[in-house]
């Protein structure tokens, strides 16, 4: 397999094929799924032409029913105008207001009232026919809704990038991997909860891509006021009193602890090369074109921090790099120019400079010995937990539309979160001995996963009743003799006591008052929960058809019992 040696030009070779395997992923779901497309979009047009004419009804109707409230104002205005005359200015008045009266209540109850009564048959007719017929495309497009698994987009990053190959689940073993040849620290996870991971290899090279949550206490500004009134006592220059009438509000504000919780999706990365070398690079503030201001400027700062002799730092000679790949914290010079040849410098510079086929400057690259972690920016709103429903439909041709542009685009989003690692060309030359000679991996999910499942049932299932706001949850494991796993579930979150303070504020009268400041106290709560799972290896089969898989999927939850969930590979229900 050859490597990818300019990530950025390859992308459009690779972009082609992919949008090639989904069009053919998509069709063979299709055909697996025996949906006619023909008699779909049949019955979408009727489903959609009985739309257009309901909204005509309802704008019919709205008409009369306007025409009828008038009516009847015009009818109420005939015998208020005909009582408050009483005859008293002869009959033509009041003889007007009944003939015009009489006229409104006969037109009223022998047209108005019938048709509208009409059109709101009609409306409610067509509006049962359009859930009917919903209802109908939604059961003749179920076959295929329930072929779409948890691994389709996995299974297209595959057939499409060789190098890369994704574990059905993120494994015990995988995560030992990580921290015993690579050094992952794993107090990164004891504050976190994992919202989803995606693990695998790419060149044989572990590698994560995590969602997580995390709370910091940061603070809150609460604000009160209190109005103070009064009154004084004035002397004219007649000698009379006159009393006046002040007010005042008088505004107070307290900050106060508050846990702010924070997502981020990470692409996490474990590689021998440049063992000992550890930078953190950010995203550029300024566009830093060449011959700008913010360019020289950032330059000469780079070039200043080269001459001192008291920083071990030697600068590239491609000026360009230095001033777009910042890492003048780097702490040693002869791995990170291993590393960072001049192919993998260029390689960089057009991935940072190019905003067409990629997304520019928007990462941040830290890597401390054999851990590369990498934060893009547009990783972060992107439904990358690939959830199958967001797939589901009662129209295939939005169904195909929604399925091509969504794995698309999540395809060009994880590509360009791995292209900074694909510009370094000794990350792929450089092979573990375990992706050359195997290893033994035994299928165990590991805590990573079993959080992600823990948040796909949801934070209320675990949290305690009083919490307000989101939880963290951390699991623990017991594994039983049938192969199933317990999973304790703990959530911690806050509940929140009202509370009062009163500061103390000036008046203009001469008197200080205390303003009353309403705030919550925020205090910690533990709710907890169990989960029970029982991992699947249909994955071991890549020769299923999609109908096979799913037959095989269903017999798992099947057996595993009701209420239960089948989410990559993991088979799971709450314990009550």
């Amino acid at each position: 397999m050859e490597d990818i040696l300019s990530p950025l030009e390859q992308f459009q070779a690779y972009k082609e094929k992919f949008r090639e395997i989904a069009e053919k992923t998509f069709e063979e779901l299709t055909s697996a799924s025996g949906v006619n497309p023909e008699e779909n979009r049949a019955l979408c047009v009727e489903i959609q032409d009985i739309q257009t004419n309901n909204k005509k009804t309802a704008k019919t109707l709205k008409l009369w029913t306007a025409l009828c409230i008038f009516m009847w104002i015009v009818a109420a205005v005939c015998v208020i105008i005909c009582i408050a005359d009483g005859f008293k200015n002869g009959w033509l008045i009041p003889t007007l207001c009944i003939v015009g009266c009489v006229s409104m209540l006969v037109l009223l109850f022998w047209k108005i009232h019938p048709i509208i009564k009409k059109y709101k048959s009609i409306k409610n007719e067509q509006e049962t026919l359009i859930k009917n017929k919903e209802q109908e495309a939604w059961d003749m497009m179920a076959p295929l809704n329930r072929l779409y698994d948890w691994d389709v987009f996995n299974r297209m990053m595959t057939q499409t990038v060789p190098r890369l190959e994704f574990d059905p689940y993120f494994t015990s073993q995988r995560l030992a991997d990580l921290v015993n040849s690579y050094g992952w620290d794993e107090n990164f996870s004891k504050e976190r909860s994992v919202i989803y991971s995606h693990s695998g290899l790419i060149n044989g090279n572990p590698f994560v891509i995590a969602r997580t949550r995390k709370m910091e206490m940061g603070t809150k500004e609460y604000k009160g006021e209190l109005t103070v009134k009064w009154k004084t006592v004035e002397i004219d220059s007649e000698g009379k009193r006159h009393e006046r009438n002040h007010s005042e509000t008088l505004r107070a504000s307290v900050h106060k602890p508050y846990p702010e919780y924070y997502e981020k999706t990470r692409l996490i990365y474990g590689n021998d090369a440049a063992p000992d070398l550890n930078f953190t690079r950010d995203t550029n503030d300024d566009k830093l074109e060449v011959d700008s201001r913010a360019y020289k400027r950032k330059l000469k700062e780079i070039e200043k921090f080269s001459r001192d002799l008291k920083n071990d730092f030697a600068m590239a000679t491609n000026e360009e790099f230095e001033v777009l790949f910042t890492t003048t914290n780097r702490n040693n010079n002869q791995q990170y120019f291993l590393l960072f040849t001049p192919l993998a410098q260029e390689n960089m510079i057009k991935i940072i400079r190019d905003k067409e086929l990629g997304y520019g400057d928007n990462f941040q690259f830290m890597k401390h010995r054999k851990m590369n972690t990498l934060t893009a920016g547009h990783m972060q709103d992107l439904p990358l937990d690939m959830n199958p429903r967001m797939f589901w439909s009662s129209n295939y041709d939005k169904a195909k539309q929604v399925f091509l542009e969504t794995t698309c685009e999540n395809f060009r989003a994880i590509y360009f979160a791995f292209a900074p690692l694909l510009s370094i060309p000794m990350y792929q030359q450089i092979r573990p001995v375990s992706a050359i000679y195997g290893t033994d991996m035994p299928r165990q999910s590991t805590y990573w996963e079993h959080e992600s499942l823990a948040n796909f049932w949801g934070e209320d299932k675990f949290a305690d009743p009083s919490c307000a706001t989101h939880c963290i949850l951390k699991t623990s494991e017991e594994r039983k003799d049938d192969g199933s796993v317990e999973v304790k579930v703990r959530a911690y979150g806050y509940r929140a006591e009202p509370r009062i303070d009163y500061v103390s504020k000036y008046c203009s009268n001469g008197n200080y008052y205390d303003v009353p400041v309403h705030w919550d106290e925020y205090i910690p709560v533990m709710g907890s929960g169990s989960m029970t799972l029982q991992e699947d290896t249909t994955d071991e089969q890549p020769n299923l058809t999609p109908i096979e898989r799913l037959q095989a999927i269903n017999e798992k939850i099947d057996a595993f019992g009701e209420d239960s969930i089948f989410r990559r590979h993991i088979t799971s229900r709450l314990v009550k």
